[in-house]
Parts: C-alpha cells; structure tokens; sequence
C-alpha cells in the first residue's frame, strides 16, 4: 500500500504538458490566466484559435493544480483546473484543452477529439 501510494502520487514525476487553445465562437478573444499554489503562468490573451503552454514537475506528494481563470468576450469570468492530480495525474502527461463558449474540452487521446467536456460552473 505505501509503495502503491507514492508510485500513483508522484514519485516518477513526469513532465507534464499544458496546452490551451481559443475555440470560442464568432472569433472572440479569450484572456486567460493560470496558476497553481507555487505558480503564476500570467495573463494570456489568445486570439482565435492561438494557444499557450507550459510544463511542469507535478509535486512529490501528489496534490499540483493549475486552475484558470477565463474571460469570455461578454465580460464574464470562469474558473476550471486545467491540471488536477487526482483526476489527470495518471492518464494526462500531455493535457491539450480547448475552451468553448459552454466549457473546456480536453483531447480524448483514444479516439483523437476533444470531447471529455465540463460545463462552466
């Protein structure tokens, strides 16, 4: 079981890849700003269909989470963790998202779309 544990949460550490892309509808401009407890990635406005990325060692504990905020063309602002260990730790060395009028969309690598998709919040 403690071998288990430190093995799921971190003690290899890989590197993990973030990439998030503006698919928003009517080429609207999407500002995005993404940290985590130890990192702030800054504002990034991303034009249609531009992206950004960034990379990290997730924490030997196993806890990382980078969590962003949105801004939609309409002036609202959404949040949505872009990396959760607990939910992406095992299955997302390479985490490619696109933000969507209704919500984030990460790519599905067993079938090559973008379709596990979460509605803001």
């Amino acid at each position: 079981m403690f071998i288990f544990f430190f093995t799921w949460a971190g003690l290899g550490r890989k590197t993990r890849h973030v990439r998030v892309t503006n698919a928003l509808e009517g080429g609207s401009t999407l500002t995005v700003n993404c940290r985590s407890e130890d990192d702030d990635i800054g504002i990034q406005v991303l034009q249609p269909q531009d992206s950004f990325e960034f990379h990290f060692k997730p924490t030997f504990i196993g806890i990382t989470r980078f969590y962003c905020s949105f801004q939609l063309p309409d002036a609202s602002i959404h949040w949505f963790d872009v990396y959760n260990h607990w939910r992406d730790g095992r299955d997302c060395s390479e985490c490619y998202w696109v933000i969507r009028d209704g919500g984030p969309c990460m790519f599905n690598w067993d079938n090559q779309q973008y379709d596990i998709c979460y509605k803001w919040s």
